[in-house]
This record gives C-alpha cells, structure tokens and sequence, in this order.
C-alpha cells in the first residue's frame, strides 16, 4: 500500500475531511513516528512495536572487485507485530 492508497481509504472512511488535510494528518502521523523511533521505541497496541538499534561497523566484500569495504555505524529499524487478532479478522464486530 502506498501513501497515496491510505489516504484515499481514509477518504472514504470520512468524507467530510479534505483530501490535503488527510495527506498533513498522514505526513504529522509519519513525523511522530520517526520521532519516537529515534528515542527508542513506539508501541501501537494491537499492532506492533518499533525500536531503532545502532548497529556496529563491519567488514564487506565487493562481488565484483573483491575488495574489503568497511562500513560505517548506523541505526536499524526493527518491528515486532502485536500478536493480538483484531475482532473483525475473526468474523465478529
């Protein structure tokens, strides 16, 4: 699903809001959550968990010229899905 794809479900869920504003509330949403995965962890209950980890430096190969790259410290983005099953998965509202 791309962005553009949840904002017309959203649209269709409440017509009374604006296209431009569905895409700010989509883009504020996003901030939020780069946000609090830079300080850590974002839990959204009955869907998943987050976390950012900063990943040490290591050794490559290039395939093609063999040559040992070594790579710089960055951070990783993690997500663990919420084992909760939304009601309407199950058939019942």
């Amino acid at each position: 699903m791309l962005k553009k794809d949840l904002v017309e479900e959203l649209r269709k869920k409440f017509p009374q809001f604006h296209k431009k504003d569905m895409e700010m509330f989509i883009d504020m949403l996003f901030d939020v959550l780069k946000q609090g995965i830079k300080s850590g962890r974002v839990e959204l209950r009955g869907f998943g968990v987050f976390t950012s980890k900063i990943k040490a430096s290591r050794q490559i190969q290039h395939p093609k010229t063999k040559k040992i790259i070594k790579t710089t410290p960055h951070r990783g983005v993690r997500f663990k899905p919420s084992f909760e099953v939304p009601l309407d998965a199950l058939g019942k509202k």
